[in-house]
């Protein structure tokens, strides 16, 4: 594990500020396209659900102010990787409510032992 983290580097801090901030427009966009689909768009959710969003881009922010201020990497990376692994996994279950269908596996680890839908 340790040999992992060591290899995860970013070539340049624009991918550690992009990554997650695609992945999360994307995931953002899924949202709505669903919510639109099922003509459940409401702008309460949507305000509750882009305060998360926000919230991980501070973390991304101070991971970047510790990598600048105290020169230590490790919090940036554990923020970025944990917030991509969220972002992927949010992907994925959005794609599988709009029709793409995900292995039955993937789906159970996804959903955390949550009754299906």
């Amino acid at each position: 594990m340790e040999e992992i983290i060591q290899n995860i580097q970013f070539t340049n801090i624009w991918w550690a500020i992009f990554t997650p901030l695609i992945l999360i427009i994307i995931d953002i966009a899924t949202g709505v396209v669903i919510a639109l689909k099922n003509g459940d768009f409401k702008s309460s959710k949507m305000r509750e659900g882009l305060s998360k969003k926000f919230g991980e881009l501070v973390y991304i922010l101070i991971g970047i102010l510790t990598k600048f201020a105290l020169e230590i990497d490790l919090i940036l990376y554990f923020a970025v990787g944990y917030i991509c692994l969220m972002e992927i996994s949010s992907l994925a279950e959005n794609c599988d409510k709009l029709g793409v269908k995900m292995p039955p596996k993937l789906k159970e680890k996804l959903n955390n032992n949550k009754e299906s839908e």
